[in-house]
């Protein structure tokens, strides 16, 4: 008797824990397939201030936002100003070149593919107010060979598309890009 309650209880257990990471899991398959039937794999190479990025279509965001707002995920500030750039895969940040240096890149307007590859959670140390933010991690050769080609080493991350944002709960200001 005492043995099968145990046993009971460890059953239990897991099959607790197994369902919380199922959800986890679940919205990150849900995500990633969305974009393989939905969305393009490219975007067009652009620049701001030395911040160098790959412009994606807004819904990227928009829509897999959807998906996780249950996990308390907002939508990143990317949006509702036009200093703003939107959707985007970060490729260079700006103070990786001068701005002088950032300019003379022969590649913007071009088309750049990418691979999306998997969803991650992370908590960004340089992004003030910002606790959490969910990622969709990408690949891609030509934003390598770029950021090599301008004499930058590899980043240190995964490029990515955030699509949501966990502010802090002691500052929920977003700095300005003024």
């Amino acid at each position: 008797m005492f043995l099968s309650r145990n046993f009971m209880k460890l059953v239990l257990f897991i099959l607790l824990i197994s369902g919380l990471f199922a959800n986890e899991s679940s919205s990150s398959e849900k995500i990633l397939e969305k974009i393989q039937d939905r969305f393009s794999h490219q975007g067009v190479l652009k620049h701001r201030d030395g911040f160098v990025y790959v412009d994606i279509d807004d819904e990227y965001v928009h829509s897999l936002n959807r998906l996780i707002i249950t996990e308390a995920f907002e939508a990143p500030p990317y949006f509702g100003d036009a200093s703003l750039v939107g959707a985007h895969i970060s490729v260079i940040y700006p103070g990786e070149l001068n701005q002088h240096e950032a300019e003379k890149i022969e590649e913007y307007g071009q088309i750049i593919e990418f691979i999306p590859q998997s969803c991650e959670v992370a908590s960004p140390i340089k992004w003030k107010g910002i606790d959490k933010v969910y990622l969709v991690t990408v690949e891609s050769l030509q934003l390598n060979c770029l950021r090599e080609k301008y004499g930058l080493p590899p980043l240190e991350h995964a490029f990515h598309i955030t699509i949501g944002v966990k502010f802090g709960e002691h500052n929920m200001d977003f700095p300005s890009s003024d």
